[in-house]
């Protein structure tokens, strides 16, 4: 007797539409771990889109632009797309080839061990910068002398960032908790739950300020997504329906005991890698700038005549950013940016324009209770500038610490 259960034409079209769903995603996956930025396989499969952009689709406008900072390039899109199209011929190819119409489950699982990892990677890596200065410093002197209204979205953030060392340790510290729970079976599901809601905000933020890795962000939170679809049913009954639920947990099982110690033994050493290779970030001390700071001019004296605050050739503030690069702030708030070299021992400072060899300023500073006085050469003139020092703990910015009691909102 026959019982092998009946199969209907729209059942069957059902089920062929959901595995190539199934394959698509999957594929998809993989295409995204081995063409991202982190990727060493990144800039071949970026040439390769180029080379269909140019010479199949005739986009000869696009680009592939090196070390732009940019993850939203016009090139990266078109990758996007690129990934896409290859996701579908993959599980159409699969799908026709599978004659034994298999539900691709191990494939499924073993896919998302790869995805979670790749994700505590990325969560580990920008947590990490955020502990100790990496990704978000604090603000530096030209920052805090720009005007809000002149700042870019993306600035904002990173002025805001900047600006609290706590509000960017604990978010730091979030993305590393996150990669670690992704990084063991048992606390996969909550891991990527977890991580999730630390990439929505982020992903919020790349989208709503203008910064530049909106793809990438979404390409994360979608795939801590995936990650969870496996448990999807068993978070539905418990969330949802409020029923008794369980998710899926597969005790590793090995036929040979040096199996198990090899494979655990791996699991520790990829860990150790991520840790150590992320954790870097926290040794890194950015240099000092010895002088760093901003002098506000009080007199502006050229060739022995004192110049007023109205003519636009004298200067307004002179900005130490760091030991190689000064700002000057006109008096009609332009401003113009140098090549310095600054020697503490001989107290001098040397401007030169950027890219240029022609030594603009020659300056000795030298310090009188609370002001600093700069003479020296400014091409053929002589000059003497009466500068007051404003250092980064003057700003209000930096000097509002927390407080536990407000009578009223400090806010100016």
């Amino acid at each position: 007797m026959n019982t092998k259960p009946i199969t209907f034409p729209n059942q069957r079209k059902h089920n062929a539409v959901l595995r190539f769903l199934h394959l698509f995603v999957i594929s998809y996956v993989y295409l995204f771990i081995f063409t991202s930025q982190f990727s060493p396989l990144a800039g071949i499969h970026k040439s390769g889109v180029l080379w269909l952009c140019k010479n199949v689709f005739q986009q000869t406008q696009v680009e592939y632009i090196t070390m732009t900072g940019s993850g939203d390039t016009t090139l990266d899109y078109w990758v996007v797309l690129v990934n896409i199209g290859l996701a579908v011929v993959a599980a159409l190819v699969i799908l026709l080839a599978d004659k034994k119409q298999r539900t691709f489950k191990d494939l499924h699982w073993f896919t998302i061990v790869v995805a979670r990892y790749y994700v505590a990677m990325i969560m580990l890596s920008y947590g990490f910068a955020k502990l100790h200065d990496g990704q978000f410093p604090p603000n530096s002197i030209g920052r805090l002398e720009e005007k809000v209204g002149d700042m870019s979205p993306m600035g904002m953030v990173w002025a805001m960032m900047g600006a609290s060392t706590g509000y960017t340790f604990v978010s730091g510290l979030l993305e590393v908790i996150g990669g670690l729970l992704l990084l063991f079976r048992r606390t996969k599901t909550f891991g990527a739950l977890f991580s999730m809601t630390v990439m929505i905000n982020v992903a919020l933020l790349n989208f709503f300020y203008d910064v530049p890795v909106k793809i990438f962000s979404s390409h994360i939170v979608l795939s801590c997504l995936f990650i969870v679809s496996g448990d999807a049913m068993a978070l539905y009954r418990f969330f949802i329906l409020h029923q008794p639920s369980q998710l899926r947990f597969q005790k590793r099982t090995f036929d040979k005991k040096w199996k198990s110690i090899t494979v655990i033994a791996f699991k520790w050493l990829v860990i150790a890698f991520f840790i150590l290779s992320s954790s870097s970030a926290l040794f890194y001390t950015p240099p000092a700038a010895p002088m760093e700071g901003a002098y506000i001019v009080d007199k502006f004296i050229i060739n022995n005549q004192e110049i007023s605050c109205n003519d636009s050739i004298g200067w307004k503030k002179i900005l130490i950013t760091s030991p190689s690069r000064t700002k000057v702030i006109l008096n009609n708030d332009s401003t113009k940016t140098f090549q310095s070299v600054l020697d503490t021992e001989n107290k001098t400072l040397m401007l030169r324009k950027i890219d240029h060899q022609d030594l603009y300023a020659y300056l000795h500073y030298n310090s009188q209770k609370d002001s600093i006085i700069f003479t020296g050469n400014k091409g053929r003139d002589s000059v003497k500038i009466k500068t007051i020092r404003k250092k980064k703990e003057d700003y209000l910015l930096n000097k509002r610490s927390f407080h536990w009691i407000n009578e009223y909102p400090f806010n100016r």
